[in-house]
């Protein structure tokens, strides 16, 4: 018995040593991955649709859904991104003046106030971090290409085998069946209220601002929509990084009045917007608490990069949930789990999560 236990704890220990070691060389991948699994929710239940309304089958309800999905999401998102890399790229070629503005900007409340706010030294470092960090945003967008390539191939994959693989976790996972569901069940809640609700806020907060730059007199709206809407997604700056530069041009270029007003307009409105709209929507529809959506924003986005802003707070959210499952799993401390535990059995096919 003793020998038998060693064999198995080896050979247990043998595939968490492999299966780390494949984790870590796609560990680039991870974003795609990420983005395969997000997608996934939204799709499964329109591919059920599909499949028993018009009996379309599997491979051609998934290729429909993958190009209708490529249309409507990613070639907005990349005209936008777009739209503020070819400004980027631009601002890099045209530091010096950029810069030259800023500094001129800066003077002039040195002069107003009566005390040195940026010296020579700060000068030169912030034209250092002004060109490294729209060099590396360039980076960034040209990875894109690469992730968005890795998350279509996957999320063939695992539309064309919905099925086959939701049967898996029931029939591999160390749970009972209804436990399994209710995992899927929050995890498609939390996928879609963190998927959904962050680009919705970005884009509510991006149409308000147009609305009162186009007010101000504001040229070139479309860029600056694209900035406030790609701004606003970032957690804790949010829209500032761009309606504050907006408001700094508008100083520089003789508006004083128009700054101010897009300064106040930002942090009172938009603020607004993204500090309580933001947890409005993601509360309904994923029923999280503010604190974990604001610490799961932190945490994601160290460990999972911008998918992060996604899975951070569906990190922690789960987490809980596992530990509430374990608790009526194991009978521990003779806890009972007052959610919806009744779930479809798996062996008598009934699959869906």
């Amino acid at each position: 018995m003793q020998k038998s236990t060693v064999r198995q704890n080896s050979y247990l220990l043998l595939l968490v040593v492999f299966g780390l070691f494949i984790a870590s060389e796609l560990l680039g991948f991870l974003s795609g991955f990420l983005g395969a699994l997000t997608l996934y929710f939204f799709l499964r239940k329109p591919q059920a649709y599909l499949d028993k309304r018009y009996k379309l089958g599997n491979q051609k309800s998934t290729i429909f859904l993958l190009i209708t999905s490529f249309l409507l999401i990613v070639v907005p998102a990349g005209l936008i991104i777009g739209e503020v890399t070819a400004r980027l790229a631009d601002v890099v070629s045209h530091s010096e003046q950029v810069l030259q503005s800023i500094n001129l900007f800066i003077t002039e409340q040195e002069q107003r106030f009566g005390f040195e706010i940026l010296t020579a030294e700060n000068l030169k470092q912030a034209s250092s971090f002004l060109t490294a960090a729209a060099t590396s945003m360039v980076g960034v967008i040209a990875n894109s290409f690469a992730t968005v390539a890795v998350m279509y191939f996957v999320l063939y994959f695992m539309l064309l085998n919905r099925r086959a693989m939701e049967a898996w976790f029931f029939t591999y996972l160390p749970l009972e069946d209804n436990h399994i569901a209710l995992i899927g069940k929050e995890l498609n809640s939390l996928v879609i209220s963190n998927a959904a609700g962050i680009p919705a806020t970005a884009f509510v907060q991006a149409i308000l601002a147009v609305i009162c730059y186009a007010f101000l007199g504001v040229d070139d709206l479309l860029f600056w929509f694209c900035a406030t809407a790609i701004a606003a997604i970032i957690p804790l700056v949010g829209a500032s990084l761009a309606y504050v530069p907006l408001a700094v041009l508008q100083y520089t270029s003789g508006h004083p009045t128009q700054a101010w007003v897009v300064l106040i307009f930002g942090i009172a409105v938009l603020g607004t917007v993204d500090n309580v709209v933001r947890l409005y929507i993601q509360k309904k529809w994923g029923d999280a608490h503010p604190l974990i959506t604001i610490f799961g924003v932190i945490i994601g986005v160290n460990i999972f990069g911008f998918m992060g802003l996604i899975f951070g707070p569906i990190l922690i959210s789960l987490f809980i949930l596992l530990v509430k499952i374990y608790m009526r799993e194991f009978h521990v401390g003779g806890m009972t789990y007052t959610g919806n535990l009744d779930a479809p059995n798996a062996h008598q096919g009934k699959t869906e999560v």
